[in-house]
């Protein structure tokens, strides 16, 4: 009897074990599969892929040395927060396609609206700006996250990555996990990136 019970348990623990396994796979499957489609485009029709510029690899915003208030910054990652982020280069001239950048981020993160908590503007500020020049950032960009860095990190971090030496002339796409894994410039519409923003959020999760 003893070797009926033995033998039963163990016919339990490995049913659970199967049970577990079969759950995890059922929780965790759609976010692999969704992030192969995104990354792709496999099994997904040609007018739904993403709009932005994959980049090669994703690359940690970290390898930035980003500051805040003259202290090393690290509280984007790790996060309590699982958000994504949009990251925008602004320098101390801000010239038009700078201009357009910040506009477009921030109407695009108007127009998610409820969804809107999900996704942090980051603005990385690779000059001094004068006293006049960020009382309109923050003015215009309230609620904004404002970091700092250098022209000569952010080329270090582009060479790094074979990106064009243009620093605030593309905005970049940051993953929950810190990554920069897309990249938009002039070419690139506010609606291409509400589009591959409302398409990750969909297929993400922000606990």
């Amino acid at each position: 009897i003893n070797g009926n019970v033995v033998g039963f348990d163990k016919d339990i623990k490995k049913r659970s074990n199967v049970y577990g396994l079969l759950i995890l796979f059922a929780i965790f499957s759609p976010m692999i599969m969704a992030y192969i489609m995104f990354k792709t485009g496999w099994g997904v029709s040609s007018n739904t892929t993403n709009k932005g510029q994959l980049l090669a690899a994703p690359v940690s915003v970290n390898e930035l040395a980003l500051e805040h208030n003259d202290e090393r910054f690290s509280a984007l990652y790790p996060s309590a927060k699982k958000q994504w982020r949009i990251l925008v280069p602004v320098t101390r001239r801000c010239d038009q396609a700078c201009q357009n950048n910040l506009y477009l981020t921030r109407q695009v993160h108007i127009r998610l609206a409820e969804k809107a908590y999900r996704v942090e503007r980051v603005l990385l500020l690779l000059d001094v700006l004068s006293n006049n020049a960020m009382e309109a950032l923050v003015q215009e960009h309230p609620s904004t996250l404002l970091v700092n860095s250098s022209q000569q990190s952010l080329k270090r971090w582009l060479t790094k990555n074979a990106l064009p030496l243009a620093p605030d002339q593309y905005f970049y796409l940051i993953d929950q996990h810190g990554f920069a894994m897309m990249r938009y410039g002039v070419e690139h519409t506010g609606q291409d990136l509400l589009d591959d923003l409302k398409k990750l959020l969909k297929f993400t999760y922000d606990k």
